[in-house]
This record gives C-alpha cells, structure tokens and sequence, in this order.
C-alpha cells in the first residue's frame, strides 16, 4: 500500500491511463464502425455511450475533472445519437475524434484546454438531450467502488515465466520418455503375437499326441516332429515368460519414475501458474481513501485510514469476491463504529476516527483480513435485545448467552443494532452478505469487540481459489460432494426424526435428495438402523441431511455446469471422483435457503403475505435489502443481478411477482417490462418498479410500458412499499 498521499496518487493515475487508454482504443475503433455502416447500429451507439461513461467515472476516481468534463459533454452527445435525436455527419464524428485526442492530450500532460470542445459539444444538443442532461444531473450519484479490470491479459514476471518453462521441458522429457516406452510396448505385441501364432501350432501338435497316448498305434515320423517341436515350444516358452517378466518389470519402474516426473512437473506448473494471477491486497485497496473520505464526510464525521500488510499476494479471483464485503464492513464501521467528533472529544479520544485494515499470512496458505475501528464498539446486550425484538430469540434463549456468543449473532440477516435505516447501513444486512461471501470462498469470519473502544472483524480465508476438500456422499443411488467448508459435523441416528437438537441449536432434518428436489422410488429403509447425517452450517442458517452412506473425503476441482444449467438450484457444479466418475457439488448454502420454512426466524407476525417474488437489482446492498424487507412478510424471494438474468429465471421458474430497478446493465427494467408484457405466458405477471429515476418522464413510461407501481427509491417507505406488493399481487391472482 503506497506510503503517502502523493505514491497512492501516482498509484492511481497509472492504473487509470491503462485504464482510459483501452476505453480510448475502443471507443475510436467503435466511432470509426458507426461512421462505416448505413445508419446508426444501435448496439454500437450503446458501446460507445457506456465507455464514455465508465471513462468518466474513472476520470472523476482520480479527480481528473477536465477528463471528467469531456466525457461528460461527450457522454450527453453519445445518448442523443443513442436515443435518434441527433444523427452525425461527417463533422459531427470528427467533433468525437477531437474530443477523444484532447483527452489524450490531457494524459499525455500537455496544457491545452477543453473550453473549445465543450462549447462545440454542447450545440449538438436537442431538445431531448437537454432533457436527458437535466434529468442526469438531478439524479443522485451513488458512492460505489469501481470493480477489478478484466483486461484480458495477466502480467507475468520473468521468473514466473521461467519456471513455466523448466516445467514444459521436464513434461517434454517425460513425453519423449513415454514415446521410447510405447514403441517397446509395440515390440512387446509382435513378440506377443509371433508366440501365439506358434502356440497355435503347437495345440495341434498336442492333439495329435493325445490322441497317440489315447490309440494302441506305433509313434510314426510325423508323431516324433510334433513331439520335437512341443519341446522346443516349452524351452521357448521359458525364455518368452522371462523375457517378458523383465520387460514389464523394466517398464513398471519407468512409468513409475515417468508419473512422478509428470505429477511433480504438472504441479509445479500448476502451482506457477495460479501465482501468476495472485495480486498485492493493496490492488483492491487503493481506491478506499477517496471512498472512505466521501463516506465520512457526508455522515459529517473525520476517519483516518490505515493498511498493514498490503503486499501480501492473494487470488485474484479472491480479491474481486471481497470487494462487497469490504465496502460493507466499512460501511458500517462509519455509520455504526465511528463517533462524530463532537462525541469522540467528550469521551477523550481524538476526533478524527481510525479504520485499520491489516493483513497477516496464516498457516496452510491462507491469510487473515482484520477491518477493525476505534469506534463505540458492540453491546452484547443490545444484540440481545434486538434479537428478541426480531423474533429471532426468546426472553429465556437470550438470557442463557454468553457475550461472545451473543456477538455472534450480528450475523443473522435481519439484525442491527442501530435504530435507525440511513444510506450507510442500519438494515442488518451488512454482515449477514459478508459471513455468506466469506463462506462461499471457503473461508470463516469472526467479530470481537470492547463497547466504547473498537470492534475487529476478522476473515480467514485461502490464498488461492483452486482445489477444494469435499465429503462425497451417496443419496438416492448417486453421489454428491459437499464441500467441506459448511460441514459442522457428521453423525449417525435413526432415520425418520425432523430435527435433533445440538447444543443449543434445534437443527431441522430432511434426506438429501427432497432437499434437491429429486423425485425417487420409494427405498426399503430399516427404521432401526442408524444412518449418517451431514449437519450444514452457514450465515444462513442450519441443517441436517440424511445421505445414504459416507464414502469418502477428497480433493475436488469444480467445473461449471454451463451457461445452459447456470441457473439449477442447490448444484455449485460438478467434479470429478478419484474412481473417474462424475458427481454433482452441492451448493449448502443455496440447499439451506431453499429448504427454509418461509418467514422462519423473522419474528412473529399476523397475517403474512405468500407468494414467490423474484427481485431484479444490480446493487447487492439494494439486492438483500428488498430481499430481507419481502421473507420478512412472508413472501419466498429469489433474486437476479439484471433483466437478461431474470428473464432466463422466468423462463425456468414460476413468479407470482417481479420487482426491478430500472437502471440495470444489459437488460433494464423497462426493456424487461416490456419483455414480460410481449411474452404470451408472463403477460399477466405483475411488475413493480422501483428505481432512483424520478422525473415524471420515466414514471410515465414505465406505467406506459405496463408497469403495475413505479416506486421513487428516495421516497421509499417499507410498509407502503409492502402494500403495493401484496395490492398488485392480488390484483393479478
């Protein structure tokens, strides 16, 4: 992590001139095609619009504001020739060329200034752009951390290349070693195939002896030359036997001596190339002081940030998963943690707040990740206290825990300590989605705190994502693997029981295959006979599973299941077992949800509302938070990160209703309204749309598309909004 102010600057600026330099590339190439083809390709116009405005976001993350300013007139210009409201000649696309150069100019450091452009840009507005501009410009910008580049290409060190390259030489050894052994091996088969052509001759020869010994003839000269050649067959035969006995001894050695080469070798350029896509933590790292200072600043507060440990090299793939559940904890540290000033002096500590994220290497290649903040801290009674108001316990149950088990109740989605629902956090959602993503990466998350001091939270997980321990199971007569990460504990019991109660916890029990929804034959089951029973574990929830037997654990490497079967519930993939078999991985978490009774631990409530509500929103944070307000009332919900997603979930699955935001990649929530609306069989699926686009425009055109409610996200209330949804649904049952 860069020292001061100035190295995490030049950190930036170089990351984002690659960045733009690509965007730029792109951009050119794509106006160069626009301008080529016969009208305007609409897919092409929506490319070049979107990187101007990811060039610009860029652009404002590293406080460029004239690169900001450009692309911002140039972004206004794109969505008039995206939406045909102004179509370019020829001058028109030589004004995009220009203004492309001079944020090149700017980049490349020389004075020159963006006025001209500016001006020139500004008059290929229309009407429509102007409304577009000043509809932009009263929508709310959200503080959100820009994800990873997928560039497409790996930087790899020289060393790094070098080891790839001793380990192909040492696998082209063993292969010419291989080639030398399988032209023995066809030696071996003519020598094989020259005795079984003299064997056969010789099985005449002992027929006609049989029969000699059988008879009361006279041996004859033909009776002594098959004797003679029966001999010399056995004598033969001897030197054959040895002779192959040494050659398979010879080549048993050698191919035992060519698989070690080959697993030591493949090893090394396994292990070399999952190093090669390992980055510093400080690569995710460096855009969080700018976050945290806007974040801090519009909740009128002063924090510090500090890293130790930044250089330790972890996945990539690792890296990209834990940006979520980083912005989340420190989210909350600022909203929940930190005190504002005024507070902080009053208590005697300094005024400017402190989040310190440290980063340690631990033991069997994996690492600890502390976010801690010298905030109020956590109150084991508070925690208790809103657990019981959530329904999640009882007077007694909460009475019976200890403080650290207390603490780890911030976990359970729909519990916060805080009182109050801001912009930060305050929903019970923040740590909830961070123990499910740690989970998911085969990693463990704790939390410790001293009230009025500070609070850590510490996540424990692998250096790289890769091979993963599995138990493999038989349910049903086919196998399955679960990971071991959600495995708690294996026991055996006596079929037919629905929950056994472990500790404290009451645990809910069902045979592995209804939880996957697999219909079978009825089995003879010996009631008396205990079978084993797979106790689950994760953020959301507990269960146990009935499997048929135990076979083994072993290291799995999971494949997609494809694009096609991407959405099948409860199925992470598939993997392959040490017999060369196939078996489905199990997707504990998924299996959990899914089998939850609907509403359970939510808290009592009269008059619940049902139904299976799919939610459609890009943002997590805006994701789970629908998603906690819905199971909250009832409702069994599924979710689907933009509108090409959750037209596919409607394809494979029934709905009763859909709520969507509108500004979506690929597919928004208008095209996927009208979507619904086009389709013979979603026709009467009830939408409801809830969105931060307020003008009276985009609510006219959302109802006019048939959208059943349009819901402004800045006047969002939860009670309003669950009426609306239970109104609609009704409406269209």
């Amino acid at each position: 992590m860069p020292g001061n102010d100035d190295d995490l600057r030049e950190t930036l600026l170089a990351t984002f001139r690659d960045e733009a330099d690509e965007h730029l590339s792109a951009i050119t190439g794509e106006l160069i095609a626009l301008e080529r083809g016969e009208g305007i390709d609409p897919d092409l116009a929506e490319s070049v619009y979107r990187r101007t405005h990811s060039l610009k976001g860029a652009a404002r993350a590293v406080s460029l504001r004239e690169i900001e300013s450009v692309c911002q007139h140039l972004e206004t210009a794109l969505s008039a020739v995206r939406n045909g409201s102004f179509v370019p000649d020829a001058a028109g696309y030589d004004l995009f060329h220009r203004a492309i150069h001079l944020i090149r100019s700017i980049l490349a450091g020389e004075k020159v200034s963006p006025v001209a452009i500016i001006r020139e840009l500004r008059a290929v507005k229309g009407e429509k752009t102007a409304v577009l501009e000043k509809k932009a410009a009263s929508t709310p910008t959200r503080s959100e951390l820009p994800r990873l580049r997928e560039t497409g290409t790996v930087r790899i060190a020289n060393e790094t290349l070098d080891r790839l390259i001793t380990g192909s030489d040492e696998l082209l050894t063993t292969r010419l070693s291989m080639g030398h052994r399988m032209r023995e091996l066809d030696a071996m088969m003519i020598r094989f195939s020259l005795w079984q052509w003299t064997h056969v001759q010789v099985a005449t020869d002992l027929r006609r002896i049989e029969e000699l010994l059988r008879s009361d003839r006279d041996m004859i000269y033909e009776d002594w030359v098959a004797l003679d050649r029966i001999l010399k067959f056995q004598k033969k035969n001897r030197e054959f036997i040895d002779s192959l006995r040494h050659d398979l001894t010879t080549h048993i050695q050698e191919n035992a001596r060519n698989l070690h080469i080959l697993e030591s070798s493949t090893q090394v350029i396994a292990d070399t190339i999952h190093d090669a896509v390992l980055l510093p933590v400080s690569h995710i790292l460096a855009s969080f002081p700018g976050f945290i200072r806007e974040v801090a600043g519009s909740s009128g507060k002063q924090v510090d940030f500090a890293v130790d440990g930044g250089e330790i090299e972890i996945d990539r793939r690792l890296l990209e998963a834990l940006k979520d559940p980083l912005t989340h904890l420190i989210r909350n540290a600022i909203d929940h943690g930190i005190e504002h000033p005024g507070t902080r002096v009053a208590k005697g500590k300094n005024p400017k707040g402190r989040i310190h994220i440290r980063v340690v290497p631990l033991a069997g290649s994996r690492v600890g990740i502390d976010i801690s903040d010298d905030g109020k801290g956590i109150d084991p009674g508070v925690i208790r206290r809103s657990a019981i108001e959530k329904g999640l316990l009882n007077e007694e149950e909460a009475g019976n825990l200890s403080d650290d088990e207390s603490m780890k109740l911030v976990f359970r989605s729909g519990l916060s300590t805080s009182p109050d629902v801001t912009e930060l956090s305050g929903r019970g959602l923040g740590l909830a989605i961070v123990e499910d993503a740690v989970t998911r990466l085969g990693g463990d998350v704790a939390i410790t705190s001293i009230p009025g001091q500070n609070t850590c939270v510490r996540m424990y997980l692998p250096v790289r994502l890769s091979n993963f321990r599995g138990v493999v199971v038989s349910a049903g007569r086919r196998k399955y693997v679960i990971p071991m990460q959600q495995v708690r504990q294996v026991i055996r019991m006596k079929p037919g029981a629905e929950e056994i109660r472990i500790g404290d916890d009451l645990i809910r029990l069902i045979p592995l295959e209804r939880g996957l929804g697999v219909k079978l034959p009825p089995m003879k089951i010996d009631p008396e006979r205990p079978i084993p029973v797979v106790l689950l574990a994760s953020g959301a929830g507990k269960l146990g599973i009935y499997v048929d037997e135990l076979i083994r654990v072993q290291e799995i490497v999971v494949r997609s299941l494809g694009s096609q079967l991407r959405h099948v519930r409860r199925i992470a993939g598939a993997g392959i077992l040490e017999d060369g078999s196939v078996a489905l991985v199990i997707d504990p978490l998924d299996l959990i949800i899914s089998t939850l009774p609907r509403g359970e631990g939510r808290g009592g409530r009269l008059d619940p509302a049902t139904g299976r509500v799919l939610v459609v929103e890009d943002s997590v944070t805006s994701r789970e938070f629908l998603r906690a307000i819905l199971e909250d009332a009832g409702y069994f919900v599924e979710c689907a990160y933009d509108g090409a997603d959750a037209l596919q979930r409607l394809k494979q699955e029934e709905f009763d209703i859909v709520v969507s935001d509108v500004d979506m990649p690929r597919v928004n929530g208008f095209a996927l309204t009208e979507a619904i609306r086009s389709s013979t069989h979603l026709s009467a699926l009830p939408v409801v749309l809830v969105t931060s686009l307020d003008s009276p425009g985009d609510q006219e055109y959302g109802i006019h598309l048939g959208a059943d409610a349009y819901i402004i996200k800045s006047m969002f209330e939860k009670d309003a909004f669950l009426r609306v949804v239970r109104d609609v649904s009704r409406h269209g049952a």
